[in-house]
């Protein structure tokens, strides 16, 4: 799994950084090695309720998205996560799920 780490209008901090890879590091059982994360954080200082912070989430080449907000990055990041973990587990699920009913057939038809 491949990280990039992108910020708007702010910085990426060490802590930051290695909370991200530590509660992404979950999603890896999902993904193959080459494939991409892409996390966007961003704060948006014109909300009506104040600054707010916002994280984006992108999977490449499967094209899974999710974002959240919330005061800090780290609660926001807690949002995205189960968005994201049950994309993946739905899409993991149907490739098995189609992975047996082909075998199926095939026992059937020998």
């Amino acid at each position: 799994m491949n990280l990039n780490i992108k910020a708007t209008n702010t910085t990426v901090s060490d802590s930051v950084r290695a909370g991200i890879e530590n509660k992404l590091s979950v999603l890896e059982k999902f993904l193959k090695p080459d494939e991409t994360v892409h996390v966007e954080l961003e704060i948006d200082k014109h909300h009506q309720s104040g600054e707010v912070q916002r994280v984006e989430v992108r999977i490449q080449p499967h094209g899974h998205y999710a974002e959240a907000a919330s005061d800090n990055f780290y609660a926001a990041l807690d949002l995205v996560l189960p968005k994201i973990r049950e994309q993946l587990t739905k899409e993991k699920d149907k490739k098995i799920s189609l992975r047996r009913r082909l075998g199926a057939m095939f026992k059937r038809a020998k």
